[in-house]
């Protein structure tokens, strides 16, 4: 049934709300013309108050946005909630299936997985009332997706959802190339749509605390940062593209530390790499930034101490193993009496972070997600060249 306008909304308070609209997405009122399919020149009509733009033109507008604006819409858009399909039933899609149940204004809707057996053994458990048998069928019955098939298969998946009209969660590694990884966002910005990479520890309360606080100068200027990932997998009985899946994952924290405390773009970049038949095994990668350094070591043939110290001029930040799901971190000084810990909550897997921002983000049109497009395109293109 069409929904109607319960109130009177003014039309100060609409234009008001389609420009804040266009300026969170990034987009210019010829953007949104060529959307409508309208003269630049009658949407300027209607944005100055001239003309009144009226009921049928306001939901042609919501839909172009994929953001409601009237009341009415906000009402309905909150009563339901976002439904998601899941693209992958392994044990990250697990983890994230059993956070989901944390999170308001969601639910799983659908999932899809080659193997339709292990798909409906996944919905089956999990509750989940549509197990697809195509991509299509999967799109059908969703509003978003959450892509957590292996890596490789991401840039198609996204894009197949983009082009539908579906907003996107993306596990990490995001895409195998920078280029593909802007072409998903410029299509994104294009739909007016949410893109969303899943690195956990970029939403989790304490590490954006230990920003916060290293940002602030409490530890004085940063000078150096080292930290380590490492995953020991069998190499008789992973493939090559696994082990290069997990590799570029654990490079996705130490970079996603050095982007945000040292910014994306280093002078130089310098890479060691121990290879095993011909895979990479250990990764000791350097980024040399002016008056600065940022190093970290990810594996999955090597085992090291999987901390993160961020030095400074004053003291340091110490994060135990494994620091990118740490509940806690310790400011270090030369004076070990004004060393403290600080205390934030982990809860569980920590997928549930990521999960209710974007969810807010697509209720919202929020255009700031604590990982940017910039830093998830330079930590594609330095996976892509140094791993």
């Amino acid at each position: 049934m069409r929904r109607k306008i319960e109130k009177p909304m003014s039309d100060t308070e609409l234009i008001r709300r389609i420009k804040t609209t266009l300026r969170q997405q990034g987009l210019t009122q010829r953007d949104l013309a060529a959307r409508l399919g309208k003269q630049e020149t009658e949407l300027s009509r209607w944005l100055s108050g001239r003309v009144g733009i009226g009921e049928r033109n306001l939901r042609k507008i919501e839909q172009a946005l994929q953001t409601p604006l009237a009341p009415d819409s906000l009402r309905w858009q909150h009563s339901r909630p976002l439904r998601i399909g899941v693209v992958g039933t392994g044990s990250i899609a697990e983890r994230f299936a059993n956070e989901a149940d944390y999170v308001e204004g969601c639910r799983l809707a659908a999932a899809y997985n080659p193997d339709l057996a292990q798909c409906r053994r996944f919905c089956e458990h999990f509750d989940i009332a549509t197990v697809a048998e195509s991509p299509s069928s999967l799109l059908d019955a969703c509003d978003a997706v959450y892509v957590a098939s292996p890596y490789k298969t991401h840039y198609d998946y996204v894009r197949m959802a983009l082009e539908a009209g579906r907003h996107v969660l993306c596990e990490t590694p995001f895409t195998q190339t920078r280029r593909g990884a802007a072409d998903l966002y410029a299509l994104a910005r294009r739909k007016g749509l949410q893109l969303q990479v899943a690195l956990k520890t970029a939403y989790c309360p304490s590490f954006r605390k230990l920003v916060e606080i290293a940002r602030s100068g409490e530890i004085g200027e940063v000078a150096d940062i080292s930290a380590t990932v490492t995953t020991m997998l069998d190499p008789a009985r992973t493939t090559a593209d696994f082990n290069e899946d997990r590799l570029r994952e654990n490079a996705t924290y130490p970079l996603l530390a050095a982007f945000k405390l040292l910014g994306t773009s280093p002078l130089k970049v310098h890479s060691f790499r121990r290879e095993t038949d011909g895979r990479t095994v250990f990764a000791h990668v350097v980024l040399e930034y002016p008056g600065a350094v940022a190093s970290f070591k990810v594996g999955t043939g090597v085992k090291s101490e999987g901390s993160l110290v961020v030095s400074g001029t004053k003291g340091y930040i110490y994060v135990p193993a494994p620091w990118w799901k740490t509940d806690y971190f310790e400011l270090r000084y030369e004076n070990a009496s004004d060393n403290r810990k600080v205390y934030f909550p982990y809860e569980q897997a920590g997928l549930r972070y990521e999960l209710q921002t974007f969810v807010d983000g697509v209720r919202q049109a929020s255009a700031e997600l604590p990982l940017t497009r910039e830093e998830n395109l330079r930590m594609v293109e330095i996976q892509e060249k140094y791993l």
